[in-house]
């Protein structure tokens, strides 16, 4: 699969099939929101030149993963207070599935966030998933587990190489 990955400003006409992805896979922790919602909140984000952004991803022309950086994640959460940046909302749809879009998508994040001059990235997911041991392989490392949204939840952090391409 030929992937490219550009902000998610280039392609705004995407905005609504993003946000029906992420609404459909996390939607029931906004129980007052709407795909519509989520789409508004999706196009103030949809640049990929500071936090808040958004990445998709493309082959084809069409839309096979998406990802977000973000400055906060997990309010109310009070051992993720002050980590900064966030991965949050990787998703990719079923028939692009394990070919490597989310590992790309999450490469491409965090060197995103190194170039915006960030030395760690954060992410929280749910405990044991197979995102858990997406990013696990990818060498990020459980830092905390609790309880968020009524699920169990892992919090991962990863080092970023700074842009220059060493290590801190």
């Amino acid at each position: 699969m030929d992937i490219t990955i550009e902000a998610l400003s280039r392609h705004r006409e995407l905005v609504p099939i993003v946000a029906q992805w992420h609404f459909g896979e996390w939607g029931h922790t906004d129980p007052g929101g709407s795909a519509a919602d989520w789409a508004a909140g999706l196009a103030r984000q949809a640049g990929a030149d500071q936090v808040p952004g958004t990445l998709i991803a493309l082959s084809g022309g069409r839309p096979v993963g998406v990802v977000c950086l973000v400055a906060q994640d997990m309010p109310g959460f009070g051992r993720a207070a002050g980590l900064t940046p966030w991965i949050k909302g990787l998703y990719v749809p079923e028939p692009a599935r394990r070919q490597g879009v989310g590992a790309l998508l999450t490469r491409r994040c965090e060197a995103w966030a190194g170039a915006l001059g960030h030395a760690d990235l954060y992410l929280y997911t749910e405990r044991g998933s197979a995102a858990q041991a997406l990013y696990a392989g990818l060498g990020w490392q459980v830092i905390d587990v609790g309880r968020y949204d009524g699920i169990a939840v892992t919090i991962m952090r990863t080092a970023i190489k700074p842009a220059g391409g060493t290590s801190h």
